[in-house]
């Protein structure tokens, strides 16, 4: 089997690859698919979708993560209108045309209809809002394409029309199941039931577990693992090493209670830590503040060698990172309120596995912050008052 780099780099790092948008990555994943097929069904047991217009590897996890949400989302009004919208868009063909404002009367009627919680009122325009977030995502996903629009957007004015064209992949955006799943509730229930009828110890379920924790998320931890996942990663770590260096080119690091891997710093690709976004330069720093408090305040690290500090701790390190690198921070940071820069900082080390919210105000550190920190050049003197590019990314990104 070939190396699988560059192709596997593309499945994990983008939703899907369409055709249309991306007719020669599209063309190189179909060349490569029976390779494609034959590491995948062995080592992840996901589903790779060749479509005739787009090519899509689903990424299912077997922890239930923060991250696996969709990033722009920000209320669940939003999956509400997605769910609505896809409804909407069932029935309709490719190259079909709908308006705005069809739309609209769709979503409120059909909300109503269903007795949902989440019913829009288009006067406001929190809801208007959440719509055009769920537009922007089905556009950027190539589910639908803007025709025409009105100059005035319909977040500020709920007359605002505009014209739409339906791509015809919308069946598609879902992953599908095998299992009802009428009834289902919390998500290890949605992840759980992709392994019925199958005994969730078998050996081939547990590799696929094993491996997919390793190429979906940041890192992995002891506390996420049953103990048949540990001992097949305690066992098999030198076969899955080779395996993923031969194929993938990746450096796997596996301790005593945190598994990861490691790709060359020559790929920059969006989801990995950190990237071109100026918020992960931010979080290195932020993480060094930690560490640092960690060891002055002299806190007690656990058995699975993370530390436990109260959501004022943190929230404190935030800020205070944030008066201490200033010259660091974009335009877009610095002119944050504090809840606003808070919650986008957290939301994000949540995110990539940094830290994990628990009971009681406390917030868990886990060792990736300890093999993720920046420290920045000493500023001169003339220079304090200047933004400072850190590892890349426009100044004035958010």
């Amino acid at each position: 089997m070939d190396n699988l780099n560059k192709e596997m780099n593309l499945l994990l790092n983008n939703f899907w690859i369409t055709k249309d948008q991306d007719p020669e990555n599209y063309y190189l994943l179909k060349r490569k698919q029976k390779d494609l097929q034959d590491f995948i069904y062995k080592n992840l047991g996901s589903k790779l979708i060749i479509h005739d217009r787009f090519i899509k590897l689903e990424k299912i996890s077997t922890i239930p993560s923060k991250d696996q949400g969709i990033e722009t989302f920000t209320s669940t009004m939003d999956y509400v209108f997605l769910f609505i919208f896809l409804l909407y868009l069932e029935d309709k063909t490719r190259g079909e045309k709908f308006i705005l404002s069809n739309l609209i009367e769709y979503v409120k009627n059909t909300a109503i209809t269903l007795e949902l919680s989440n019913t829009p009122d288009w006067t406001y325009s929190s809801h208007r809002k959440s719509l055009i977030r769920v537009i922007k995502y089905l556009v950027d996903q190539n589910i639908i394409t803007i025709k025409d629009e009105d100059k005035i957007s319909f977040i500020d004015d709920q007359t605002a029309d505009a014209l739409y064209e339906v791509t015809g992949i919308s069946n598609y955006l879902i992953p599908s199941f095998d299992q009802e799943i009428y009834g289902l509730v919390t998500p290890e229930e949605f992840l759980s039931i992709q392994w019925l009828p199958t005994d969730i110890d078998s050996g081939n379920i547990r590799r696929y577990k094993v491996y997919r924790n390793l190429l979906y998320l940041p890192a992995i931890y002891r506390e996420d693992l049953s103990d048949g996942e540990y001992d097949y990663l305690r066992k098999m770590h030198k076969t899955i090493e080779n395996e993923l260096s031969e194929k993938l080119d990746l450096t796997v690091e596996i301790t005593k209670n945190m598994a990861m891997v490691y790709t060359d710093e020559s790929v920059i690709q969006k989801d990995y830590f950190p990237n071109t976004k100026r918020i992960t330069d931010i979080i290195l720093l932020i993480n060094s503040e930690i560490v640092n408090y960690l060891n002055t305040q002299d806190i007690e690290k656990l058995s699975d060698e993370t530390y436990l500090i109260t959501k004022g701790e943190l929230e404190k390190i935030i800020l205070d990172a944030k008066n201490k690198y200033k010259p660091f921070y974009s335009k877009a940071y610095l002119d944050l309120n504090d809840k606003k820069y808070l919650n986008e900082i957290i939301h994000t080390m949540e995110n990539y596995h940094f830290i994990k919210e628990k009971q009681d105000d406390l917030f868990k550190i886990y060792p990736l912050v300890n093999r993720f920190q920046g420290i920045p050049e000493k500023l001169k003197e003339e220079n304090k008052n200047e933004q400072i590019e850190i590892f890349g990314g426009d100044t004035n990104e958010l």
